[in-house]
């Protein structure tokens, strides 16, 4: 397919400059959630602890 000469006047002097890096333009997230879930799991545990615990009292009284 060709394009009519009008439609390219403006883009012959232009360089074509390249796209950046996918990397730059769409950061990963990939910490964010490694964190989350570590702190996730340490909560849990915590809860579970807890838990054990207070139903450990339970029993001695």
């Amino acid at each position: 397919m060709t394009y009519p000469k009008e439609n390219l006047e403006g883009f012959e002097g232009q360089k074509e400059e390249p796209l950046p890096p996918r990397r730059k333009v769409h950061p990963s997230n990939k910490m964010q959630v490694i964190r989350f879930f570590y702190n996730s799991l340490i909560f849990l545990f915590l809860i579970l602890m807890a838990g054990l615990i207070i139903w450990g009292n339970q029993f001695l009284e």
